[in-house]
């Protein structure tokens, strides 16, 4: 008699990690002299000083209609947590991923904000942010990173 083959379980898929220490953010210490790929209110510019770090640093620029907002959105994977951090500097300065966390300081020297969160089961993509508020100054932020 011959045996009947015996059934292997497939496992099942579990999501990959980002690599280790690896930064998701592009140009998070705006490095490259330019706002690009950030989405920023009018008024935002790069900056030489105050930096945390390096050479350059972004300015947002809270305006009577504006907070002075910059946004990237960012690939992530499903079911994974995630913490976003900046260092930033001012009067009502905001971190946060759109549509969830956030969190926010007054400061008057670089200090450092987190948001942790965990995607859902079908979120393929996040959009983080950074502002100020309305009229109440300028805003430095610096050294962006998603891991």
């Amino acid at each position: 008699p011959t045996s009947a083959p015996t059934a292997t379980p497939t496992p099942s898929p579990t999501p990959t990690s980002p690599p280790s220490g690896g930064n998701l953010v592009a140009n998070p210490g705006f490095e490259s002299g330019s706002l690009a790929p950030w989405a920023c209110d009018a008024g935002d510019k790069i900056v030489t000083s105050p930096v945390h770090s390096g050479s350059y640093a972004l300015q947002l620029t809270p305006t009577a209609s504006t907070t002075g907002q910059c946004t990237q959105t960012i690939s992530v994977l499903p079911n994974h947590t995630y913490t976003l951090r900046a260092y930033v500097n001012g009067p009502y300065a905001y971190l946060g991923i759109s549509g969830g966390a956030s969190n926010w300081t007054s400061s008057s020297s670089y200090t450092l904000l987190s948001v942790s969160f965990t995607t859902g089961a079908s979120t393929t993509s996040v959009t983080i942010y950074v502002h100020g508020w309305y009229l109440q100054g300028n805003v430095y932020v610096d050294d962006v990173s998603l891991q």
